[in-house]
């Protein structure tokens, strides 16, 4: 319950200030110092703001031990406002392996108090000291791998050169976090938490290629593109190499579910999801998508047209939002069935927006796409035309046991026969040589 406040409160943790210092092109002294005290002072504001609020809250939640819960989690906003800017001027050096080091540290610690203070009977104010150390830890790493450091003064001239860029990319995530979760408080409210469950198992199973490939990507291309932005053609080249990259690792995955849907939901999940299968069928084209489509946010940022990308997300979030409304009519199916609909209706002009600002056509992006795509409905008959053969009483864990190494091996094998550029340029990105 608490958690789900700071989600939220983490939406406004720095205004979109580090987007806005990856993607300029020059930073001055007085810039920096200038954005990183605006960033100590909100982080200061939106704890305080959360410490206050905190009683508010656990009234809503009718659960008083939310409250002291909350307000010594409202301190993580202030501590992370100390480093921000450390972390988007390693970004921006694309110092990938710095921050990586950092992160994985902060992580192994907070997760060794988290873990230490639950075996002490701490409850879930293990989670919250996991929480703290790893805020703690994460700042003073930041620090010590960024040789940067503030200055003692302030220019509110310069925070204003950049409050365009910057506050439009918050009013983006705000937007589209509300958005976002439209669908689960529909579904909450009006069909009840069963149908919920299995939505939101079958949506964050959908979701998963996007968390684990295309958004890791996404946050190290950003800085990239922001060093070319002015050269169009190196521009429009790496990123259909990202996009190929991309859907080289998460087309697969999508069609190999949607083939495999069934075996995988009740051998991982059991029986009693059983109505997670459809949804997830339907949901697999909305994630293959989307896999490719979340990577065009790194164009807007890199050209600095924040502005372009708020307005799209509104227009977007609007028609999403209708279709959530009209498919809770049919239930759970009809909210899943909305969500694709929407995200195949919007696709060509989510790609074709972002793609002026680069003089990308949309003929490009499919010659960077279809040989993954033909490689992947090859895979599928593969699989398919197998799985008809198996034996009918055949349990999900052996019939995944089959089926997942045989469709992994056609699939390799048709790429290195028709796609075989491809798979060295995603080679070469994995191993840090491009």
């Amino acid at each position: 319950m608490a958690t789900i406040v700071i989600g939220f409160g983490a939406l406004f943790k720095d205004l979109g200030t580090s987007a806005a210092v990856i993607q300029r092109k020059i930073l001055s002294e007085e810039l920096l110092s200038s954005i990183y005290w605006v960033n100590v002072v909100f982080g200061l504001l939106v704890t305080i703001t959360v410490y206050l609020l905190s009683p508010l809250v656990a009234d809503f939640y009718k659960e008083a031990r939310v409250e002291p819960l909350l307000r010594v989690l409202s301190l993580t906003f202030f501590i992370s406002g100390l480093s921000i800017l450390q972390q988007a001027i390693l970004e921006r050096a694309l110092a990938f392996s710095k921050l990586a080091k950092v992160e994985i540290i902060a992580a192994l610690i907070g997760s060794s108090v988290g873990i230490s203070s639950a075996l002490l009977g701490y409850g879930a104010w293990s989670l919250v000291y996991q929480a703290l150390a790893i805020a703690i830890m994460t700042t003073v790493l930041l620090w010590t791998a960024s040789s940067w450091r503030p200055k003692l003064f302030f220019h509110w001239e310069e925070v204003i050169e950049v409050s365009s860029y910057s506050l439009n990319f918050t009013g983006f995530n705000i937007f589209n976090y509300f958005v976002r979760n439209t669908d689960y408080l529909l579904i909450g409210k009006f069909l009840g938490a069963r149908d919920l469950g299995y939505y939101t198992v079958a949506y964050q199973i959908m979701l998963y290629p996007l968390q684990s490939v295309s958004a890791v990507i996404g946050r190290v291309m950003f800085p990239v593109y922001s060093t070319i932005q002015d050269d169009m053609a190196r521009f429009r080249n790496a990123y259909l190499k990202v996009a190929g990259a991309i859907a080289l690792v998460t087309f697969p995955m999508m069609f190999g579910l949607w083939a495999l849907v069934e075996p995988f939901v009740l051998a991982v999940f059991g029986l009693q999801w059983k109505p997670v299968i459809l949804l997830l069928m339907i949901l697999v084209p909305a994630g293959m998508i989307q896999s490719i489509g979340t990577t065009v946010g790194a164009i807007y940022q890199a050209k600095g047209r924040t502005d372009w990308m708020f307005r799209w997300g509104v227009a977007t979030g609007i028609i999403s939002i209708s279709a959530f409304l009209i498919g809770l009519r049919w239930g759970i199916v009809g909210v899943a069935a909305a969500y694709t609909i929407v995200s195949l209706i919007l696709a060509y002009p989510n790609f074709a927006i972002p793609f002026r600002l680069i003089e990308l056509s949309m003929s490009d992006l499919y010659r960077a796409l279809w040989r993954p795509f033909v490689a992947c409905l090859i895979m599928l008959a593969g699989i398919l035309a197998l799985k008809i053969n198996l034996p009918p009483d055949l349990k999900g864990n052996w019939v995944l046991a089959v089926l997942v190494p045989v469709g992994g091996l056609i699939y390799l094998a048709t790429n290195w026969l028709m796609n075989r550029n491809q798979v060295m340029e995603l080679m070469g990105i994995v191993g840090g040589q491009q």
